[in-house]
């Protein structure tokens, strides 16, 4: 048993129990896992559906509503063409629209509560404009009031700039010699005059060019074996 919830249990400590709440609080998704795209949260809150669907349109995913069929048992979205109201099953939907109607719920409750929330994957089968979107709702501190956190993971390497990040919110993941994940910042690492990254660097740039490890390791491929197969068949053309 962790010592956090054992201390929780069996003794009555108002700092440990805010402590246990704080992380009860968080909201965590898998969007490695693709039932989880089909898992919506449903608000009957007239304000809450309005702002998910202002938020679709802002993201120019133009749609009007949408209801849930209690028989069917099915998510139906609706969209207004030529002044005529049309229905599509969320199953009709394109991937990219069913995991944003299925995030934003979870989204839009964490900035109105303040609260954590942690995503994997979160880039996959978004546009790079509607994940930037995504980040922005939690940078933009009129709407973000409560202090409310996005933690995700990605392989989006557009995102991964000064104008969008400080050093301190890139965090790498990367296999040591045992094929353990080890995790550190980009403010943690050093140049070769052992100062620290640039603020104003082109991280994305860098990170391809391998100087912060946990790189794919494609220029070894190519220079490697790759490399040499390549080489040896432009020989044979010659």
């Amino acid at each position: 048993m962790p010592y956090l919830a054992f201390l929780a249990i069996d003794y009555d400590i108002p700092v440990i129990a805010a402590v246990q709440n704080w992380f009860e609080s968080c909201i965590i998704c898998s969007y490695a896992n693709p039932v989880v795209d089909r898992q919506v949260m449903i608000s009957q809150d007239e304000k809450v559906q309005k702002r998910i669907i202002q938020a679709l349109n802002d993201m120019d995913i133009d749609m009007t509503g949408y209801r849930f069929d209690e028989e069917e048992k099915q998510l139906y979205t609706q969209r207004t063409v030529d002044g005529k109201l049309y229905e599509l099953r969320f199953d009709d939907e394109s991937d990219g629209t069913k995991k944003l109607i299925a995030a934003l719920p979870v989204i839009l409750l964490a900035l109105q509560e303040g609260r954590l929330v942690i995503i994997d994957e979160l880039d996959a089968k978004l546009h790079p404009k509607l994940l930037r979107y995504v980040i922005a709702l939690f940078k933009n501190k009129k709407l973000n009031t409560k202090g409310a956190q996005l933690l995700f993971t990605s392989h989006d390497m557009t995102k991964m700039k000064n104008t969008v990040f400080r050093r301190d919110e890139i965090w790498f993941a990367a296999e040591n010699e045992n094929h353990e994940s080890e995790l550190y910042s980009l403010y943690e690492i050093r140049r070769e005059d052992n100062e620290r990254v640039n603020s104003t660097a082109a991280y994305d740039k860098q990170y391809l060019e391998g100087r912060y490890g946990a790189d794919p390791y494609l220029s070894n491929m190519l220079t490697g074996a790759i490399g040499h197969e390549i080489a040896a068949g432009s020989k044979e053309k010659n």
